[in-house]
C-alpha cells in the first residue's frame, strides 16, 4: 500500500509551474498529431520527455511503472496526451496521475465521444480535457470532466515550412486540381464486425447518420442502456458515420472528375468512383508540404465526424503557400474570412464553379494564398495551441 507518506509519494509530490518554461511529458504514439506537439513545444524551447507506447499499452503494470519511474526522473509541469492514447477505458490510469497529484492535459483531435463514449472513469480532478470539437463539450461535461476547452488543431511550423518546400519537388508532386484524402472504404467495410455493420445499417435505416446526427442525437442514445450497450452504439455509430463520409467523397470526387481532379489515396478509391485511377499516399512530412504548395488548387472534404471543426487541410494548405479550396465547415469562418483568405462551397455544382475560376485565375488564387498563409503563421501553428494549453494548466493547477 503506497502513504502519503511513503518514499513514492514523496518523490512526486513536487511542485509544478515553478516559473519558467513547463517541463513536459509526451505520451509518445505513432499517430502524427503527437509528433507536431513534441514539435511545437521543442519550437517553444519546453523541456520535453517523450513516454514511447507500445500498440494496445493502456495502463498495464509494465507501462505504470515506466511511467512513474519517468515522472519521478523528470517530473514535469503536467503530462499530455493526445486523444486519450495510453489511457485504459476504466479510468486506472488517470485516476493513478490523480492519487498522485499529476496534472494531465489530454487533447481531443477526433470527436471525444467516439473514444470514450461508453467509458467510465477518465474525469479527475487532475484531468483536463481539450477538444477541437466544440459540439463535443457538453459531452465531456456531463461526462465528467471539469471545464473542457475547446481548440482546433493547427499546423506544424517545422513540417509545414514553404522555406523547405524544394521547387522542383513541389512541381514533379503538384497538380492541378488534386485531393489528397482517405476513401473510408475500408475503415466503412472492412473494420467492423458483420455484427457491428449489421447495427450500423440499423441505425442509418432510420436516419442520416452524419456530422447532424452526432451532434444532436448519439449523446441522448449514450444516457440509455448499460455500459456494453453504449459501446456496441458508438461501434455502429463509428461504422455509419464511416459509410456516410466514403459517401460523400465518393460523389465529390465523381463531380470533380470533368474538371481532372486528381486523387492521392488508398487503392479503394477506384473501387468507390468509376474512371478514378488513385496515386499512392504520400509521404505527411517530406512530400505533402510540397504536394500543396505544387499543386493550383487543393480541394477538401471533411469527414462526417466533425461536426463544426475544421481538419488539417485547412491549416496546412496554407501554410506552405498552397490554395485550398474546401466545404465550408461552422468553424472556418471563425478564423478565415470568404473571398479574402479562404474559399469555400456548400453544394458541388458551387465546388465545381469556384474549382473551374480559381484552375483559371492565378492572381485571385495567389491574393487569398497570400493572405492565408499570413493568418496561420500568425495564429495557427501548433506552438500557438500549445501556449494556450500551458495558460489554463498554469492557471488551473499552478
Amino acid at each position: 500500500m503506497v502513504t502519503a507518506t511513503s518514499p513514492l509519494a514523496k518523490a512526486l509530490g513536487y511542485r509544478k509551474f515553478q516559473g519558467g518554461a513547463p517541463r513536459l511529458l509526451v505520451m509518445k504514439s505513432s499517430y502524427f498529431v503527437v509528433d507536431d506537439v513534441i514539435d511545437g513545444a521543442r519550437h517553444l524551447g519546453w523541456p520535453v520527455l517523450e513516454l514511447e507506447i507500445a500498440l494496445g499499452e493502456h495502463g498495464d503494470t509494465e507501462f505504470v511503472k515506466r511511467l512513474l519511474m519517468a515522472v519521478v526522473q523528470f517530473k514535469p509541469d503536467f503530462v499530455l496526451t493526445v486523444n486519450h492514447i495510453g489511457f485504459d477505458k476504466d479510468g486506472v490510469l488517470a485516476g493513478l496521475l490523480d492519487r498522485y497529484g499529476i496534472p494531465l492535459a489530454s487533447w481531443f483531435v477526433d470527436h471525444p465521444m467516439m473514444i470514450l463514449g461508453g467509458s467510465e472513469g477518465n474525469a479527475h480532478a487532475t484531468s483536463q480535457v481539450f477538444c477541437f470539437e466544440r459540439t463535443a463539450l457538453p459531452w465531456l461535461q456531463t461526462a465528467g470532466f471539469e471545464e473542457p476547452v475547446y481548440l482546433p488543431t493547427a499546423s506544424n511550423a517545422r513540417v509545414f515550412d514553404p522555406g523547405r518546400v524544394e521547387p522542383a519537388h513541389a512541381k514533379r508532386l503538384g497538380r492541378p486540381l488534386s485531393l489528397v484524402a482517405n476513401s473510408w472504404w475500408q475503415k466503412a467495410r472492412l473494420s467492423f464486425t458483420p455484427e457491428i455493420r449489421k447495427e450500423a445499417r440499423a441505425l442509418a435505416s432510420d436516419q442520416r447518420v452524419d456530422r447532424a446526427y452526432l451532434q444532436t442525437h448519439l449523446q441522448g442514445v449514450l444516457r440509455e442502456g448499460g455500459r456494453e450497450s453504449q459501446r456496441k452504439t458508438v461501434l455502429a455509430a463509428q461504422a455509419a458515420l464511416a459509410e456516410t463520409s466514403m459517401q460523400t467523397r465518393k460523389a465529390f470526387a465523381e463531380a470533380l472528375l470533368p474538371l481532372g481532379l486528381v486523387v492521392y489515396g488508398d487503392k479503394h478509391w477506384s473501387d468507390l468512383v468509376t474512371g478514378l485511377d488513385p496515386l499512392p499516399p504520400v509521404d505527411f512530412r517530406r512530400d505533402l508540404p510540397a504536394l500543396f504548395a505544387g499543386s493550383r488548387v487543393n480541394t477538401n472534404v471533411t469527414a462526417e465526424q466533425m461536426p463544426t471543426a475544421l481538419n488539417q487541410r485547412v491549416w496546412d494548405v496554407p501554410a506552405v503557400g498552397g490554395f485550398l479550396l474546401t466545404d465550408a465547415q461552422p468553424d472556418v469562418f471563425e478564423y478565415f474570412e470568404e473571398g479574402r483568405d479562404v474559399v469555400t462551397f456548400t453544394s458541388l455544382d458551387e465546388a465545381k464553379d469556384k474549382a473551374r475560376f480559381y484552375l483559371a485565375n492565378a492572381a485571385a488564387r495567389e491574393e487569398i494564398v497570400k493572405r492565408a498563409k499570413a493568418t496561420v503563421e500568425t495564429h495557427h501553428r501548433t506552438h500557438h495551441r500549445l501556449e494556450a494549453i500551458e495558460a489554463v494548466m498554469r492557471k488551473r493547477f499552478g
